[in-house]
């Protein structure tokens, strides 16, 4: 059966970007009408500036052309007298132009091809004032880009809140696919265990067995025993951790000896040799734990170790220390975890793959009680992996405590 992907139906990713991209064109719409616009306006206010100009020629050619005119009575009746008016200097007629009309400027040399001459012996030109441009020039930009930057808010603001949604109903139905995963993984954890001891309860009552036959079929139904044990913990626990109710009495322990019993436990539960275990502890290493609990972590991981590497394993148990912290690693060279999966091993359900297509057994349980526990112990737990194939390790960092 094909492996399925836990991702939201292609419906809602179509939807997602299609109104994405419409709000984005639509945005990119509106930027450039409010650029078209605002250079008609700039244009508009020029156009006016530049009748503005011509007026201020007008006003400065008939003050220079007016004539004065005064009737004289020693003429005689009806006689009219004539005279120009005193001509005024060229800064006089320069200040008048600037002061009626401030956007004018009065210079030597035109700023553009329309600007008109003015009447005059020296070569002057009535412009508009280049700093009065460039002033307009500025506020145009800082219009637009006050305008580009609502824009990008708006749409940052939209964008960010549809993609909330996005990742909230991805994680929803995430979730819908691992408790899904976790129904079918625990029918089988409690089919498989529960028929093969049905079958060997059959046959120790049925048949004539020898000794050896015996002991062998005992330490098989052990083995299920402990898997159904394992199985109820693992419920009750993550019941309790996620009731916030998981209860952890810690005091001061050698860490060595715990670690060196758990691990010489396991090796005979899981089969002798099975893990290719190498210890190398540390003594005299103390922190305050809740010695059954954090069995339950080392247990957990050095099933992991089993289940995810094949023969022959090797795995390798380190106790060490800082000045701070007690440091407890547990590596393998198994199946390892890819760079995509490292982020979420820890998160409750959660199992690399699909339950319909794997192999190893599990309800993606044991690392979420790993972290819920060490955590309640003030510590911390990592994994780190190179990627598929090349293994994987935990390390655990505990409170250091002195005798």
């Amino acid at each position: 059966m094909p492996k399925r992907s836990l991702k939201p139906p292609a419906t809602e990713r179509l939807i997602f970007w299609s109104v994405a991209i419409l709000l984005l064109t639509q945005m990119a719409w509106w930027i450039g009408v409010q650029i078209r616009e605002s250079r008609r306006l700039q244009d508009a206010r020029i156009a006016q500036m530049r009748a503005g100009r011509a007026e201020a020629w007008q006003f400065d050619s008939m003050a220079s052309l007016q004539d004065t005119f005064s009737k004289a009575p020693s003429e005689g009746p009806g006689i009219v007298v004539g005279r120009f008016a005193d001509t005024r200097t060229f800064d006089e007629r320069k200040n008048a132009v600037e002061e009626r009309f401030p956007y004018v400027a009065v210079l030597p040399y035109p700023t553009a091809l329309d600007d008109p001459l003015l009447l005059t012996d020296m070569t002057a030109y009535l412009t508009l004032r280049p700093e009065v441009l460039k002033a307009m020039e500025q506020e145009r930009a800082l219009a637009l880009w006050r305008t580009v930057g609502q824009a990008m808010v708006l749409v940052a603001a939209v964008l960010f809140g549809m993609t909330y949604i996005y990742r909230k109903l991805n994680a929803e139905m995430e979730m819908v696919f691992r408790q899904r995963n976790f129904i079918a993984s625990v029918t089988h954890e409690l089919k498989t265990p529960i028929a093969s001891l049905r079958v060997w309860m059959e046959t120790m009552f049925t048949r004539e067995l020898a000794p050896a036959q015996k002991t062998r079929i005992q330490s098989l139904m052990d083995g299920d025993l402990h898997r159904l044990a394992d199985l109820v913990t693992n419920l009750l626990e993550t019941a309790r951790a996620d009731a916030g109710q998981l209860e952890i009495h810690v005091e001061p322990t050698e860490l060595a000896p715990l670690v060196q019993r758990v691990c010489q436990e396991m090796d005979r539960r899981l089969g002798e040799g099975l893990l290719g275990l190498r210890m190398d502890l540390a003594p005299s290493i103390l922190a305050r734990v809740d010695a059954k609990a954090f069995a339950m972590v080392l247990e957990n991981l050095l099933s992991n170790a089993l289940k995810y590497a094949s023969e022959p394993r090797e795995t390798s148990i380190t106790l060490d220390g800082d000045t701070e912290d007690a440091i407890l690693v547990v590596a393998d060279r198994g199946h390892g975890i890819s760079p995509k999966d490292l982020s979420r091993i820890f998160q409750r359900f959660y199992r690399v793959g699909d339950e319909m297509t794997r192999a190893v057994p599990g309800t993606g349980l044991g690392l979420f009680l790993c972290r819920e526990i060490v955590r309640g112990h003030g510590g911390e737990i990592r994994v780190t992996s190179l990627g598929s194939g090349l293994g994987t390790t935990f390390t655990i960092r505990l409170a250091r405590v002195t005798r």
